[in-house]
């Protein structure tokens, strides 16, 4: 086998290997582990008042606590900035789809999210942002809550 084959053959193994380490990191960053639990309890809390109002719960996860470099690959090509809340363990973001069963996932079903974290369960206490403006499903469809310990809103 030639060096030119060899080195061709590291450097797929070697590009793999990164690979899964960020597969595997972008799962933790979307599970719950390592979340404050003040922010968990938002969510749960969440989930339980969509479904008391009649509403379905279908939201998800798509980022918990994150590690510093992790952090950096989403700000360098994404919205995240490089003090996020996600860095300490404070901050989810949930993936919103069809709450309201009207066949659609939209700016309905974020407004709504919003609404019912700003109101009735993180009021004054934390962050809340969305990003309706941006360009992506994923990213339109996402709502940001934080257990910070005082007020902040944005929308994107």
């Amino acid at each position: 086998m030639s060096i030119t084959r060899k080195i061709k053959r590291i450097s797929l193994k070697l590009l793999l290997s990164i690979l899964g380490l960020m597969l595997l990191f972008a799962f933790y960053s979307n599970s719950l582990i390592g979340v404050n639990k003040k922010s968990i309890d938002y969510y749960i809390s969440l989930k339980e008042t969509v479904k008391s109002k009649g509403y379905e719960d279908r939201m998800y996860v798509i980022s918990g606590k994150r590690f510093k470099f992790y952090n950096s690959f989403l700000v360098k090509y994404g919205n995240a900035v490089s003090t996020s809340r996600h860095l300490k363990g404070e901050a989810i973001d949930i993936l919103v789809l069809d709450i309201n069963n009207d066949g659609t996932a939209d700016s309905k079903d974020v407004d709504l999210i919003y609404n019912i974290l700003d109101k009735e369960i993180v009021k004054k206490q934390g962050g809340i942002g969305t990003y309706k403006n941006q360009s992506g499903f994923f990213t339109r469809q996402m709502v940001h809550f934080d257990c910070r310990g005082y007020w902040a809103r944005w929308e994107k």
